[in-house]
């Protein structure tokens, strides 16, 4: 069987990537401005980034519908067998709608197989890439499942903030955390533990927090197969922390942007890395 991919807007791969290797995306939404946008589809980051900085807006996310995976599914090729491979359960119900659809999907000439990465942006696009690999090598899907199952579990990302409103706002911290975090400038290292968002440290100053994400990484770097960098509308921060994880790390260092889904609840300026 053919082996198809589909993933969810989250994993930010470029257009390229999409295009040369075939890969289906089911795309999140944004709730912006009381409007609804489909992430990469209706709203392209600059705007959105553009309107949250300048109006001090916070949107708020949705998962794609059961229908918009069976949508994707009934859009199979007889004979084709996908890996769905999706934003972590403990961060989106996305993962569920996707599993719901499979159960409800009436076809026995396809094969589906939904998997929770985990992870999400620049850690879910690691995982994509180390299945397009293994998909142009020729292995088949049972050596590609047991890849995952290994890479998985070693995906991180840690990342830092640049603002404690859309934390809050997120339910991920208190109003007084906010209020005296803003006021110390406490910048929390932030991480993606067994799928779920915890704190890995606190620091005073982004530019102090963002080193303390580099030297996380120098302990670990000779084992790490993937590296990548990742921002919301903070470019030239994430080239600065790219150039030094380029110091420490010999090799290529994959550099994406983070859309507005996962920009909604970490808010512009935040920087961070992946890897696997």
């Amino acid at each position: 069987m053919a082996i198809h991919i589909i993933t969810d807007s989250t994993a930010y791969l470029t257009e390229k990537m999409l295009q040369d290797e075939d890969i289906r995306i089911v795309p999140l939404n944004v709730m912006l401005q009381g409007r609804q946008y489909r992430e990469g589809i209706d709203l392209n980051n600059r705007e959105c980034y553009r309107i949250m900085r300048s109006q001090s807006v916070f949107p708020t996310t949705s998962q794609p519908s059961v229908g918009d995976f069976l949508q994707a599914y009934r859009s199979l090729p007889p004979g084709a067998e996908a890996l769905v491979i999706l934003i972590s359960s403990g961060l989106s119900g996305t993962w569920h709608a996707a599993e719901m659809a499979q159960a409800m999907l009436n076809r026995d000439d396809v094969k589906i197989h939904v998997i929770d990465s985990w992870s999400t942006t620049i850690g879910l696009a690691l995982q994509i890439m180390r299945v397009c690999e293994l998909r142009r090598q020729g292995q088949g899907i049972d050596a590609i499942l047991e890849e995952l199952k290994r890479i998985i579990p070693k995906t991180r990302i840690f990342f830092v903030v640049d603002n404690l409103e859309y934390l809050y706002r997120g339910g991920r911290i208190g109003p007084a955390a906010k209020y005296f975090g803003n006021m110390l400038q406490i910048k929390p290292v932030l991480y993606i533990h067994h799928g779920k968002i915890d704190v890995f440290d606190k620091i005073r100053t982004k530019h102090k927090a963002v080193s303390r994400i580099v030297e996380a990484f120098s302990d670990l770097s000779p084992q790490v197969e993937k590296l990548a960098v990742t921002h919301v509308d903070a470019p030239e921060e994430a080239e600065e922390l790219r150039q030094r994880l380029a110091e420490i790390y010999s090799g290529s260092i994959y550099l994406r942007e983070t859309g507005p889904v996962i920009g909604a609840h970490v808010g512009p300026g935040a920087v961070g890395l992946a890897y696997l």
